[in-house]
């Protein structure tokens, strides 16, 4: 079973107003895919006034340790309505980003609980200070994200 250390708990971004989502989304699944990330889209619902998006990213870092980043868009009291000849979403949104770094994803020390053991000894004794580096890299690309997104959403207030 894959090993998860939450790296950052989730930063939420709430914002009310309007939002040209596809702009959003675009903005979101670049950043991830510049940086080499493999993105599972999990769930993208808009029904109702309520809007759900959520990406599942992943970057293998060795054959161990993989980067993941989970970013959710959610949406309530959604009204499309015509901006500068733009359909945009208006209403309440919060975007929330959350980093882990998952070991042993490829599940090679399951079934085996000696060697588990001992590879977590390893990790916690004599990697802590990559695990640390990693841990500080993969929490600058979400904060990255993180202000990227909070400047888009400066730059729509300003239209």
């Amino acid at each position: 079973m894959v090993e998860v250390d939450r790296i950052l708990t989730p930063i939420v971004i709430s914002f009310e107003g309007n939002i040209d989502i596809s702009e959003l989304y675009h903005l979101i699944k670049g950043f991830l895919t510049d940086r080499k990330y493999d993105i599972d889209e999990k769930e993208h619902n808009f029904s109702e006034g309520k809007l759900k998006i959520k990406w599942e990213a992943t970057e293998n870092i060795n054959d161990y340790l993989q980067f993941q980043l989970e970013v959710t868009v959610k949406g309530s009291g959604l009204k499309k309505i015509k901006l500068n000849k733009k359909e945009v979403l208006s209403g309440k949104f919060d975007i929330e980003i959350e980093a882990k770094i998952n070991k042993d994803y490829q599940n090679y020390y399951e079934g085996k609980p000696i060697i588990k053991f001992f590879r977590e000894l390893f990790d916690y004794t004599t990697k802590k200070q990559e695990f640390n580096r990693l841990g500080k890299q993969l929490k600058e690309e979400a904060y990255t994200l993180y202000d990227e997104i909070k400047s888009y959403i400066g730059i729509q207030k300003v239209k």
